[in-house]
């Protein structure tokens, strides 16, 4: 699976863009629970709130708008909450401002802020994300299974279209996990944090040759609706706790999308499923 996009090449019409965590990997649970919410619990040394911090970490990052936002923008709206509610968070706005305006969301462009701010939030956000990734590490594999159906529309979607994966996660943990589970190989890109926002990176595909209307982003997230909205190119709800039924309904999502009349009243009604189901109003 290759991870630079400048030796990616368009070889089909099509192109499916598709997110890991919560849309192909059933991590999301896992992840935020037994490791985003208890590490910023630790690093802050939050034990005396540990529940309500828990609780907060859930609801921002799993049942909200702010669905599967990238790791360091998710923390900036929980330290937000818990230096409003529970205690001062040292350094905050600093860090607040460089999770709003930063190019890059990711270990390497945080660690280069905090050695030229040494920002005391920044270095605890940088600790944080470091112990993370030990901790998402540690856990087994067979705890981060694909969702039911994800194989079989993975290699019927190859069938038409080019794949990449674009999420906001870490690239070393989507490339292990994608490798175990024997998926990688139904894919030709991986764009991670690391490369770069997802509305950037679906408009760096673009660049490839592809038009609009032949471009399909796979999310279960508010932000890939977004990202593929200002991006201008299609979107495909996976539902949350409804994954397998999404799943199982993308053979006919592909035929829209091939035979050019996804836009228009089938995606406004997906669009529609996949508001309703997290709760939240069209803008």
């Amino acid at each position: 699976m290759k991870e630079d996009v400048k030796e990616f090449r368009k070889t089909k019409d099509y192109l499916i863009c598709i997110d890991s965590d919560g849309c192909v990997m059933d991590t999301m649970d896992v992840k935020h629970m037994r490791c985003f919410g208890p590490c910023l619990v630790y690093e802050w040394d939050l034990g005396e709130y540990r529940d309500e911090i828990i609780r907060l970490w859930r609801k921002v990052n799993l049942l909200s708008v702010t669905r599967g936002v990238n790791r360091f923008q998710g923390l900036a709206q929980v330290l937000k909450s818990i230096n409003e509610n529970y205690t001062t968070v040292e350094g905050l706005e600093e860090y607040l401002h460089w999770a709003e305006s930063a190019q890059e969301l990711s270990d390497k462009s945080l660690k280069e802020a905090y050695e030229k701010t040494e920002n005391i939030c920044m270095k605890k956000a940088l600790d944080w994300s470091r112990l993370v990734n030990q901790s998402m590490a540690m856990v087994s594999d067979n705890k981060k299974p694909p969702f039911d159906g994800t194989e079989d529309a993975l290699r019927m979607a190859r069938e038409y279209a080019d794949i990449v994966i674009v999420t906001a996660a870490n690239r070393q943990e989507i490339n292990k996990e994608w490798e175990f589970f024997e998926l990688a190989q139904y894919t030709d890109l991986l764009m991670s944090q690391e490369t770069g926002r997802k509305e950037d990176c679906l408009r760096e595909l673009l660049d490839k040759g592809y038009e609009k209307d032949h471009v399909l982003m796979i999310g279960d997230a508010p932000a890939d609706l977004e990202a593929a909205r200002r991006a201008e190119v299609l979107f495909y709800p996976i539902l949350a706790y409804q994954e397998r039924e999404s799943w199982e309904k993308f053979s006919e999502a592909l035929k829209h999308f091939t035979e050019g009349d996804y836009t228009g009243a089938y995606q406004d009604g997906k669009i529609k499923e996949f508001q309703e189901n997290l709760h939240i109003e069209d803008k």
